[in-house]
C-alpha cells in the first residue's frame, strides 16, 4: 500500500587525499586469528589524534574540515568488543575534548560494503508488536479508508565505499576508560590492521551521521 522512507545520504572528498601510488596490498588480522588481504591507503599528516591505555584515534576531515570521520583503533592486547563496552555517552562526550593536532602516520584499509537487514523482529521484541500485527494495528488516522492496514516489515540498508579520494556512504530505513592520555613523544603511527570503529561527524554541531564497526573489511570491488 505505501512505503514510508527514511534516508541519509553523504558524500565527502578527504581533505587530504590519500596517494594511490602508497596504496599497497597487506594483512587484516581477524578477530579469530586469521588474516585476510586488503588494500591499505598511507597518509602522512597533521591531523586531529589522541591516545589512551586502551585506544588510538584519529580524525580524517572531508572538504573545509565541517565534517569528519572518526577512527577509534583498540590496541593489540584489547578487542574491539572490550572497545564498543567503553562506548558510553559520557565517555564519547569526553573523548571529543582529548583530540589535539599531531604528526603522524595512518595506514587504512580500502573497503567497500553494503548491509541490509530486516528490522522487524528486534522491533517485535521490544514491544513494538501490535503494529504488524493485521487485526491488532490502528493506523486510522494515517487513512481515510476503512481497510485494516499495518507493517509488514521495516528494513535497513547501508552502503559506504572508502577510497584513495574519500567516502561515499548512505543508509535507509524502510567499564569505564581511563581518561589520562597516554604520553605520546614524536609523530604517531597508526595501522587500522584490525577490527576498528569509525564514525562520521559533523564537527560543528557534534551530530553523528554514521557509525559502523569493521571486523571483516570487503574487498573495495
Amino acid at each position: 500500500m505505501a512505503f514510508l522512507i527514511n534516508a541519509i545520504y553523504f558524500k565527502g572528498q578527504w581533505t587530504y587525499e590519500f596517494d594511490q601510488k602508497q596504496t599497497e596490498e597487506g594483512h587484516f588480522h581477524l578477530r579469530d586469528g586469521t588474516m585476510k588481504d586488503v588494500s591499505f591507503m598511507t597518509l602522512e599528516e597533521d591531523l586531529y589524534y589522541m591516545e589512551t591505555e586502551d585506544f588510538q584515534a584519529v580524525k580524517l576531515p572531508y572538504g573545509d574540515g565541517e565534517m569528519s570521520m572518526n577512527i577509534f583503533l583498540p590496541h593489540e592486547n584489547s578487542s574491539l568488543h572490550q572497545f564498543l563496552e567503553l562506548l558510553t555517552p559520557d565517555n564519547w562526550e569526553r573523548w571529543t575534548t582529548k583530540f589535539s593536532k599531531k604528526e603522524g602516520t595512518i595506514v587504512f584499509p580500502k573497503f567497500k560494503l553494503e548491509y541490509e537487514a530486516s528490522l522487524k523482529s528486534a522491533l517485535m521484541n521490544l514491544g513494538m508488536e501490535d503494529a504488524f500485527d493485521g487485526q491488532h494495528a490502528d493506523f486510522s488516522k494515517m487513512i481515510e479508508e476503512d481497510d485494516q492496514i499495518y507493517i509488514s516489515d521495516i528494513k535497513q540498508k547501508t552502503f559506504i565505499d572508502i577510497n584513495e579520494e574519500g567516502t561515499e556512504a548512505a543508509a535507509a530505513t524502510s567499564v569505564e576508560m581511563k581518561l589520562t592520555s597516554a604520553p605520546v613523544d614524536g609523530p604517531f603511527y597508526m595501522k587500522v590492521n584490525r577490527p576498528f570503529l569509525f564514525t562520521i561527524v559533523d564537527e560543528e554541531t557534534g551530530a553523528m551521521i554514521f557509525m559502523g564497526s569493521i571486523a571483516n573489511p570487503p574487498n573495495e570491488g
